[in-house]
């Protein structure tokens, strides 16, 4: 035994090791969990357990404050083979991921050391809950307001989407302070989820991705020392975003890459479930018929099968070198934020059609008898068009994308913060 193994130290694993050790996990436990967490619609904390043990919640954090600091590549592929074994599990640690990412990124105010710390060194987990309640089809009242009481802030409302938030111990909730007359304040506080007047709603239940515990997570007078958030006015923030570096600007991308390999790894997933299937598929009917009606041998040896996996490797392939070079380009800068935007628009745009047509080319592939309930590609299936319909839209990349080639400025709106 090691001397750090004796001390009850993680292993000092490279990145590379950190990779095979996650996508050992993923193609094993993970996989093996994924069937029941999505019959029951629960949040596998043994997935989160498993991952803490190899120090996942730190991978960006500082090593200043414990954490791994690792690269964006890492990043992209740790998300990528957990998707593959996990989509659900893949979805909240991007999540958790996210809001690290967020809190690295805040001036030194005294909560956000103490926050990165408990992530870094206790495997803390966190959420953020910054979308429309799940059930809510418009702004009107979703989000969180905040009044000023002396030394405190006060936070009411609610939101959704708050993927992890089941194993969550931080809660990160952006609000405003509301004034009667002026724009108020913006907050970004890191709410404990034990905190008094904090609910979790538990009440997501999605067509796929059912154990992200993505629920709602509701506010009612919880108070925490105003020392303890960032509160700024607007003008300040939007002036700081005017002035962010362009490397800065770009790395603000991350999580946005962190779903595309989110993508890229249930795609994988559903290639791999679908050509096994083909191997063993053999006939259509039950009932006795003529012979030059009968498909003869397993499907994977009929041409047109074939040709669609062929195109659906090719989707593949494509994807994930461009989505490998991304982690790259990312640290590169560019020459100023439109030509980065279209870039990630190009990019976001042709991940997303791969995981389109892998979905449809699958289930074509198949049939029936491979969408039953209970069958593996059945949830693959549902996870990855759960994936891709909650995020940016293909018509709407597109007519970016002819925006840009007109000249025209364009902007990326959607999931982390894009």
């Amino acid at each position: 035994m090691t001397d750090a193994a004796a001390a009850g130290e993680r292993p000092a694993l490279s990145e590379d090791e950190l990779i095979g050790a996650v996508a050992e996990l993923a193609r094993g436990a993970f996989a093996d969990r994924a069937a029941e967490s999505d019959r029951t619609g629960e949040f596998s904390h043994a997935n989160a357990d498993d991952l803490r043990a190899l120090g996942i919640p730190g991978l960006i954090v500082p090593a200043e404050f414990g954490g791994r600091d690792a690269s964006i590549f890492t990043y992209i592929r740790v998300i990528e083979e957990i998707a593959r074994g996990d989509s659900s599990t893949a979805v909240a640690l991007n999540m958790h991921l996210l809001v690290s990412g967020l809190i690295r990124a805040l001036p030194p105010i005294p909560r956000r050391a103490a926050v990165l710390r408990a992530i870094a060194e206790d495997g803390a987990w966190a959420c953020a809950p910054g979308s429309i309640p799940s059930r809510q089809l418009d702004r009107e009242g979703a989000g969180f307001r905040v009044a000023e009481d002396g030394a405190e802030l006060v936070i009411n409302g609610r939101a959704g989407f708050a993927s992890m938030s089941d194993a969550a111990r931080f809660v990160m909730t952006a609000g405003q302070i509301q004034r009667e007359s002026g724009e108020g304040d913006l907050v970004l506080a890191m709410v404990e989820a034990g905190a008094p007047g904090l609910a979790n709603l538990g009440n997501w239940d999605g067509m796929g991705l059912r154990a992200t515990a993505s629920h709602d997570i509701a506010m009612e007078n919880v108070r925490i020392p105003r020392e303890e958030a960032l509160v700024a006015p607007p003008a300040l923030i939007r002036a700081a975003e005017t002035m962010m570096p362009q490397t800065a600007f770009q790395r603000r991308a991350v999580p946005a890459l962190g779903i595309l390999a989110i993508w890229l790894g249930t795609a994988q997933a559903v290639f791999d479930e679908t050509a096994a299937y083909l191997g063993k598929r053999s006939g259509y009917l039950a009932v006795p018929a003529p012979a030059e009606a009968e498909q003869q041998g397993p499907r994977s040896e009929q041409p047109w099968a074939q040709s669609a996996l062929g195109e659906m490797d090719a989707w593949l392939g494509t994807s994930r070198e461009l989505l490998y070079a991304a982690a790259g380009k990312i640290e590169q800068p560019f020459d100023d934020r439109q030509s980065f935007i279209r870039y990630q628009v190009r990019l976001t745009y042709h991940l997303r059609r791969m995981a389109e047509e892998l979905a449809q080319r699958s289930i074509s592939l198949c049939g029936a008898h491979a969408y039953v309930k209970g069958s593996p590609l059945e949830r693959l299936y549902r996870d990855l068009t759960g994936a891709i319909v909650m995020a940016w839209k293909t018509d709407e990349l597109r007519l970016s994308l002819g925006q840009a080639a007109l000249g025209r400025e364009i902007t990326i709106v959607g999931p982390a913060g894009t």
